[in-house]
């Protein structure tokens, strides 16, 4: 039940999806992956070529070309996904996304993590709850009562009166 609670509350990724390793960005495209894969390429062949004088200087040239090429690819996507974000928010509203974005007033989804047995932390919401649902829950015998919860009884069982008592809400 709890789980069904969790996961109805909390944004869900599509279970079908692989997870995606690393960091993803918003800006983060194939083209700008295959320039960064043929980068690469480049650099490894560039470092590996050692015999060949000219040889090595013709790829050395390939390479910072084709990495000032994706450099400029990164900046010009960062630039266009940021002008994309900016013109989603309203305009109307000076309290928007960009504003608390820029102001660092933005909230991130923290996540309750408890400590194992084993000394090491839930990393998922299922393994928390799991250990949760797992763990015995302590009686409430009053016979095991510290004397500070013996106080929180008794306080708990005594009514309280105040100047009010008897006052309905709405009258004076």
């Amino acid at each position: 039940m709890i789980q069904k609670a969790c996961k109805g509350t909390s944004g869900n990724r599509n279970t079908s999806q692989p997870k995606a390793k690393g960091k993803m960005v918003p800006w983060w495209t194939n083209k700008l992956k295959i320039m960064w894969k043929k980068t690469n390429a480049m650099r490894r062949r560039y470092q590996r070529t050692m015999s060949n004088k000219a040889l090595r200087e013709s790829r050395k040239t390939q390479y910072t070309k084709a990495k000032t090429e994706y450099q400029a690819a990164v900046r010009k996507e960062k630039t266009r996904s940021w002008k994309e974000y900016c013109s989603r928010t309203s305009p109307i509203n000076p309290w928007n996304k960009v504003y608390r974005l820029a102001s660092n007033k933005t909230r991130s989804k923290t996540m309750m993590t408890l400590q194992n047995p084993d000394g090491t932390r839930t990393e998922r919401m299922e393994d928390t709850l799991r250990f949760l649902l797992d763990q015995p829950t302590p009686e409430d015998n009053p016979q095991d009562d510290t004397d500070h919860h013996k106080e929180v009884r008794r306080q708990v069982e005594q009514p309280i009166n105040t100047l009010n008592d008897g006052v309905h809400a709405g009258s004076s």
